[in-house]
């Protein structure tokens, strides 16, 4: 994947023992940046451990690690259509060298992110897609992060209504997801989602009729026996996955006015 781009936010990813998670850091920053670099004023606060899952489906910590949302006091990082959002998979922001502290590469699965339009504390929010990678023949998206020193870069879409949005970034851990969590408490797909506030301004002239689309909630989208969450991963690799994982869906968005033109595409 190539990384160049000149605004970022970054959100770190914590990696220990088989777990995936995503840490408390975010950053804005240039062409280059140090991990020293990071701030934690765009994250939102979690109730649980980031580095540990979410195993039950029907648990509020699927939206945010949280289910009540406060966004009254929350800075925002300012983004614009043509900006690209970096995430960062770190641990902590405890050295310049992520490849060092992510030793564990046996969390395999899906990346992706989310956005929902910002409304008052404790609201319900509903998601739509901006960026979804499973893998390809060599690896899933979970291994191409740490190969790529821990960074995964989204491109903003470039059509979205000027406004304040959540973000919400989520790696699918599927070592343990031939049974169900409901089957086994200790089994079942592996969730770890982060979010972040950004102040999104759109630079073209390409706005979505009424703003953004529809989206779908967290928690109550997902279902635990779908394909893609209740499977033997030992017999399934990256791209016999993509398939389960666009029948899961919600698809990436692309508005019928703008799908034609790959130039918004990573």
């Amino acid at each position: 994947m190539k990384l160049f781009y000149s605004v970022a936010l970054v959100a770190a990813l914590c990696l220990s023992s088989a777990n995936l998670g995503l840490a408390q850091k975010f950053l804005k920053g240039m062409d280059s940046y140090k991990r020293s670099d990071f701030s934690v004023n765009y994250l939102l606060s979690m109730s649980t451990n980031p580095s540990t899952p979410v195993l039950n489906i029907k648990s509020p910590e699927m939206m945010c690690r949280t289910g009540n949302i406060t966004l009254s006091t929350q800075k925002a990082l300012e983004v614009t259509s043509d900006d690209v959002l970096y995430l960062s998979f770190d641990v902590d922001n405890r050295s310049a060298n992520a490849t060092q502290l992510m030793a564990d590469k046996n969390i395999w699965g899906p990346c992706v992110v989310y956005l929902a339009p910002a409304k008052a504390d404790n609201s319900i929010h509903k998601w739509f897609k901006i960026y979804e990678y499973v893998g390809d023949s060599d690896a899933w998206c979970s291994e191409k992060i740490i190969a790529n020193d821990g960074i995964l870069a989204v491109p903003m879409k470039p059509f979205l209504k000027s406004d304040t949005y959540i973000i919400r970034a989520e790696v699918i851990g599927l070592n343990m997801a031939e049974k169900t969590n409901t089957q086994d408490p200790q089994m079942g797909a592996q969730f770890y989602p982060s979010c972040g506030l950004i102040k999104y301004t759109n630079t073209g002239s390409t706005v979505v009729p009424n703003g953004a689309p529809v989206g779908v909630p967290f928690p109550g989208y997902y279902k635990e026996n779908h394909p893609a969450l209740k499977l033997d991963i030992m017999t399934t690799t990256a791209l016999s996955y993509i398939s389960k994982m666009a029948s899961l869906g919600p698809p990436e968005y692309d508005p019928p006015a703008v799908a034609h033109d790959g130039s918004n595409r990573a």
